[in-house]
């Protein structure tokens, strides 16, 4: 018996050390009341009547922002403009036209017989398309016109075998849309949801969007929910790819088109309205970002993708608040409280308490280090990471400015000075001196040394001139391993950088860091400097502590270009006697038919020998002067015209010579 007990306990531990509670995310942003005036400046154009399709997006869209919707006879009256007397009307045209005439829900009556006539003979026709099919359907719905069950029981059959030979996204979404009005004949649509889900893709594990954008994202979201609304089915989608449709909806607020805010706006709403699933956001607003001993709460806002607060007010919680740097938990499980300011609002919006949005923690009763932090938020039912900055104050526990000798023979002489006062007297440094600085920075919370950013000594001129307006140099100040910052400038080494001219110079400590809350900058002392002479060495040119960069707006000098200089050519006794052997053949060809004898009495005198000749001559002078003169593309366009008349004189004249040849025997 014993044994049976221990081991239903052992069981019973696993089981629970087993369970594993899931956490949804909540939804990163919401619509603010700013995107809302965005939007509404957004679609205003489109109540200029251009087009149809333009004015259903601008009145569809002061409908979603609800909106009064202005100039609403005239909207009429282009209505009955467009659909005339509704035999011609096209069923897309149909479309926007009824949902407008619905929305304004006061225009004069629409040739509806003609309209319907038309969208019926759409539907039974075999050739309609995906799009007009839901434009027919669409518009039957808004006008409360059901098809007979024998009509939707051929349509969702004609639907099936469309699908099969194309099953894009934006088919699966026209279906989608026309089944929802099929009743029980559009079931079948509905195990075709998660063919269209599976083919969303995912971004940074933090959206979820269609191929296509925020059009076809926005069809689909519709689509579907629409679809399982009909058929009372809960919709194939997890919370979690839920939120990420609504995160990706949600970073597109910056649309520019009435068709972009239609889509955004439309989705939105269908997802605020699921019943299966609530979506919560938890954010920062503005003035939580940043926490401090003046400031010392962390304000969280809870609300819908609207920005409005939630049905009942949520229990927030901090589940645990860690540190970036090295994940040092200093907050674990608190509960946050509703914020004073939210509750006057409420009160003053006559919402009582239910109208609460924002609640608040004191962050700095933990004694938070500065720096950045990550808080774990836990409302109804959804968690958020959000990050905070703390910020702390600095103050200089000890500053000390003077001098010291060069070669460090003896100890710096050094004036303590106090924040935010100046030193009293002028302190004097020549060349074989240097000037020191040294000062120590404490959190003002707890006391403790600590390192900044940024942490500078500038010397800048205590008497500026038009000469020497550019006499400012800034240098880094280091901490040592105790955290004591020190300044060494020798003046013989730095006299290059300030162009050695010497005077009186203000010594100015600029101390800044993101986590600081009253980063400053501090006028120490005034010091009269005593450079050497202008002589610059290469020792002291290589141990500057600051090179001044060039003006990069100064003129350039002008870049001419230099061609390649021409290779040395050779003797002229050595060219000529190059190209003497090059004609060589020639001469011997002469001497050759000297000796030989050339029969001239037997040349032809006919146009085409003489054409010939003189056209095979000019060739062999055209590449004369090629080699001389012309370029090769020249050339080639003489050589066309010779080698034509050439061709055409050579085979004439071969031809005369064929036929006498063939009459002398």
């Amino acid at each position: 018996m014993m044994a049976a007990i221990l081991l239903f306990l052992m069981i019973s531990i696993l089981s629970a050390n087993c369970t594993v509670t899931q956490t949804i995310p909540s939804v990163i942003s919401y619509l603010s009341e700013n995107d809302k005036i965005r939007f509404k400046n957004v679609i205003n154009p489109g109540l200029n009547l251009q087009d149809p399709i333009t004015t259903y997006y601008s009145v569809y869209g002061y409908k979603l922002l609800q909106e009064t919707i202005p100039d609403k006879e005239k909207i009429c009256n282009y209505l009955s403009k467009s659909v005339g007397n509704g035999n011609d009307v096209v069923p897309e045209t149909a479309f926007y036209v009824i949902s407008m005439w619905k929305i304004i829900d006061t225009c004069q009556d629409l040739p509806i017989p003609a309209i319907t006539k038309v969208l019926m003979n759409t539907i039974e026709k075999d050739t309609s398309t995906f799009a007009e099919l839901y434009f027919a359907i669409n518009t039957l719905t808004l006008l409360s016109q059901k098809l007979t069950t024998e009509k939707s029981e051929k349509l969702a059959k004609t639907l099936q075998v469309a699908l099969r030979k194309d099953d894009s996204l934006w088919n699966l979404g026209y279906t989608f849309h026309i089944a929802s009005d099929l009743g029980p004949a559009g079931t079948f649509a509905f195990d075709r949801i998660e063919d269209a889900i599976i083919q969303a893709d995912e971004v940074n594990g933090k959206f979820l969007q269609f191929e296509g954008g925020l059009s076809i994202t926005s069809f689909l979201v519709n689509g579907i929910f629409k679809l399982s609304s009909s058929l009372k089915k809960t919709p194939p989608l997890t919370s979690s790819q839920i939120v990420k449709l609504t995160n990706y909806l949600l970073s597109r607020r910056s649309v520019q088109t009435p068709k972009g805010v239609v889509s955004l706006l439309s989705a939105l709403n269908t997802l605020a309205v699921n019943k299966d699933e609530t979506l919560v956001c938890i954010t920062l607003p503005e003035e939580g970002v940043v926490v401090s001993s003046k400031q010392p709460l962390v304000i969280i806002k809870v609300c819908d993708i609207f920005g409005k607060p939630l049905p009942t007010v949520p229990t927030v919680i901090a589940n645990f608040a860690k540190k970036v740097e090295d994940n040092t938990v200093i907050i674990n499980k608190e509960t946050l409280q509703s914020s004073t300011a939210d509750k006057l609002i409420s009160l003053f919006s006559n919402f009582l308490l239910l109208n609460r949005t924002l609640f608040t923690m004191d962050f700095m009763k933990a004694k938070p280090d500065r720096g950045f932090y990550k808080i774990s938020v836990s409302a109804a039912s959804v968690t958020s990471t959000i990050k905070i900055k703390v910020l702390s104050e600095v103050v200089v526990d000890y500053l000390e400015v003077g001098t010291g000798d060069a070669d460090q023979t003896t100890q710096p002489k050094l004036a303590r000075v106090t924040y935010p006062e100046k030193l009293s007297h002028k302190i004097e440094a020549d060349s074989q001196q240097k000037l020191v600085v040294r000062f120590l920075l404490k959190d003002s919370a707890n006391k403790k040394s600590m390192r900044v950013h940024q942490a500078f000594i500038r010397l800048s001129s205590a008497f500026i001139t038009n000469t020497y307006n550019d006499n400012e140099i800034t240098f880094v100040s280091e901490p040592d391993n105790a955290h004591v910052y020190k300044f060494d400038m020798p003046l013989a080494v730095a006299a290059v950088n300030f162009g050695y001219r010497s005077g009186d110079y203000n010594i100015d400590l600029i101390v800044g860091d993101a986590v600081l809350s009253n980063s400053f900058e501090w006028t120490i002392a005034t010091v009269n400097l005593k450079f050497p002479d202008a002589v610059v060495t290469e020792s002291n040119e290589k141990n500057v502590f600051f090179k001044q960069k060039a003006d990069i707006y100064a003129t350039r000098p002008e870049i001419k270009h230099m061609f390649r200089e021409p290779e040395k050519r050779p003797p002229a006794f050595v060219s000529n006697l190059f190209t003497g052997l090059c004609l060589a053949p020639a001469f011997l060809l002469i001497i050759l038919w000297a000796k030989l004898g050339v029969n001239i009495s037997n040349f032809p005198l006919s146009i085409s020998a003489v054409t010939f000749h003189l056209g095979l001559g000019g060739i062999f002078l055209l590449f004369g002067i090629f080699w001389l003169k012309l370029n090769m593309f020249v050339t080639l366009r003489y050589l066309l015209g010779l080698g034509v008349v050439t061709f055409l004189a050579g085979n004439k004249l071969l031809s005369n010579i064929a036929h006498k040849h063939k009459l002398s025997h």
